[in-house]
């Protein structure tokens, strides 16, 4: 099954970076769940045709953020807005992934990296991250930070903070805390979201400069299909409780912010392909820490703001994939979760 869990583009030492060029990816897709949660799976060949440009300074000993965005040129803008302020893009790359968007995309990202992904499955934030790394691979690159369109750094000196932190760590992937964003920097201007309101109703009005991420924690969800799922620790909760202000090993993180040494993610095979929107993250944190390799979460006085589905939250439910991401996740991790997380 290994082909369809990792990106195949990694294993083809032929493969260049081309102004244009396709990704052949085998994927598994829920086909039938029945009511003893056997399932069965649909094998895909699915085709990501591709377009490249790269920025004119684009230096390979720095750091590249990959931002993936969907249309949003409004969101996208203000997210590059904040690293240029915060002056982290004269620290890093930067490579925005275009995921079929009928806005004009490339014309609003200027200088910067620019890569067009279009496919006829749908949205597969596994494979746009993906892609956008086997080109800084073969970039030469050591480092990516995987980025949301929707997530903004306070300022430079705590992205420097965590960029440190996760070095001197030797950490193989790293995370932080995220905040919801206080109401005059939110992308969103009403009280309460879409995303509180429908499944967070119990905290409308009151949920503005909490926790949105402070670690990962499982839960047993029996008799769902995972055993143990993950959830957000301490959602909601004090920025400063101690258990989520501090540095501490982890067992996963959210793919929302994550500093990642390149060389383990090509080599453990990169975002499921298969988990194509979610749970790709845990699944990736889950095989660092079966490789006896390090995943840590950096906390302590330190956090960056995410408006969080500001973008992502209906396509993270289209076409069932959510669903199938979540039987598709027990059936990978059930049998051996326990031993690395308990």
């Amino acid at each position: 099954m290994k082909s369809y869990y990792n990106c195949n583009a990694f294993e083809d030492e032929a493969f260049e970076v081309k102004p244009e060029f396709s990704v052949l990816q085998s994927e598994l897709v829920l086909k039938k769940l029945n009511k003893n949660n056997s399932a069965s799976f649909a094998k895909e060949k699915v085709e990501y045709k591709c377009k490249w440009k790269k920025q004119d300074n684009f230096d390979s000993e720095k750091p590249t953020i990959i931002i993936p965005t969907r249309n949003m040129k409004d969101l996208i803008k203000k997210t590059i807005t904040n690293l240029e302020d915060n002056s982290i893009t004269k620290h890093c790359n930067l490579i925005v992934v275009d995921d079929r968007s009928d806005q004009d995309i490339k014309s609003l990202i200027g200088s910067y990296s620019y890569l067009r992904v279009d496919n006829d499955r749908g949205f597969s934030f596994s494979m746009l991250n993906n892609i956008a790394a086997l080109i800084c691979h073969k970039l030469k690159c050591s480092q990516i930070i995987l980025w949301n369109n929707d997530l903004w750094t306070v300022n430079e000196s705590s992205f420097l903070e965590f960029l440190r932190r996760h070095n001197e760590s030797s950490s193989t992937v790293s995370g932080s805390k995220l905040l919801y964003p206080p109401k005059e920097i939110s992308f969103i201007k009403e009280d309460d979201s879409k995303n509180i309101l429908e499944a967070f109703p119990q905290v409308s009005g009151n949920w503005r400069e909490t926790i949105q991420y402070a670690g990962t924690h499982f839960l047993p969800l029996m008799p769902e299909a995972q055993a143990l799922s993950p959830y957000h620790y301490k959602r909601f909760g004090d920025p400063q409780d101690p258990r989520v202000n501090c540095d501490k090993g982890i067992n996963a993180l959210t793919g929302a912010l994550l500093i990642i040494e390149l060389v383990n993610f090509i080599a453990l095979g990169g975002l499921n392909p298969s988990l194509a929107k979610n749970f790709q993250d845990t699944d990736f944190c889950l095989k660092v820490i079966e490789n006896e390799l390090h995943c840590y979460y950096f906390g302590k006085d330190l956090f960056f703001y995410h408006d969080e589905s500001v973008s992502l939250a209906g396509s993270k439910l289209e076409n069932n994939q959510f669903l199938s991401d979540e039987v598709l996740f027990g059936k990978i991790w059930n049998d051996r979760i326990s031993q690395l997380v308990i």
